[in-house]
């Protein structure tokens, strides 16, 4: 009866354990990229993570490290911040074998193009806007685009301006020059900004099953 119920408790640590070997778990990894579409502190993150042959990745969960709640997602997390800094993200996977994994990165936040506060206006025909914009990404940038806000003394803006930079690459820095759409002798101050900016970012999208 002892050599029996050793048998039976050796088999059931054999189940627990996965015929007598640890369990492999999915390995987890993941990349991020600036979404500049509204030229805000917004990142995707893209799961690289895989299992063992005959398995799947089946869910994620994104968390950020900013105190918001956790995502629950396919292969890919959006999420904007608050505020730049150096964020601990971490995604959890689980596999169809009902296995977890996790792994966390400490990701840098910022805005990807930046303008230099140096820049000035330049009042008279047209009036403009000029400055420097930085690429402060690890990818290059292919477009940014600086938009610009004329006002008068009483604050009512009068009309806009946009300037477009190509190809910026990392660490790069390039001038621009808004000129004001509509002329007015009216305009006495103005604001600039970066209105959206597209990266080229090597994201991996997996083929779904």
């Amino acid at each position: 009866m002892r050599l029996a119920a050793v048998l039976a408790l050796v088999a059931g640590v054999a189940l627990i354990t996965g015929c007598f070997g640890p369990i492999e778990r999915p390995v987890v990894d993941f990349t991020w990229c600036p979404d500049g579409s509204e030229g805000r502190l917004d990142y995707w993150f893209s799961s690289r993570s895989t299992t063992v042959p005959g398995s799947r990745i089946e869910h994620l969960e994104w968390e950020f490290g900013d105190g918001s709640l956790p995502l629950e997602s396919l292969y890919d997390g959006f999420h904007r911040f608050d505020a730049a800094g150096l964020y601990a993200v971490t995604l959890t996977v689980t596999d169809s074998r009902g296995i977890v994994g996790t792994a966390t990165k400490h990701v840098p936040i910022e805005l990807a193009a930046t303008i230099q506060p140096s820049w000035r206006l330049t009042l008279g025909f047209p009036p403009t806007v000029s400055g420097i914009v930085e690429n402060r990404f690890t990818e290059r940038l292919s477009t940014v685009v600086v938009r610009a806000k004329f006002y008068d003394t009483d604050g009512v803006r009068l009309t806009d301006g946009w300037f477009e930079i190509t190809d910026l690459d990392p660490g790069e820095k390039a001038a621009f020059a808004v000129q004001a759409k509509e002329f007015s002798t009216r305009i006495f101050h103005a604001t600039v900004d970066i209105d959206w900016f597209s990266a080229e970012c090597h994201l991996w999208w997996p083929v779904l099953e």
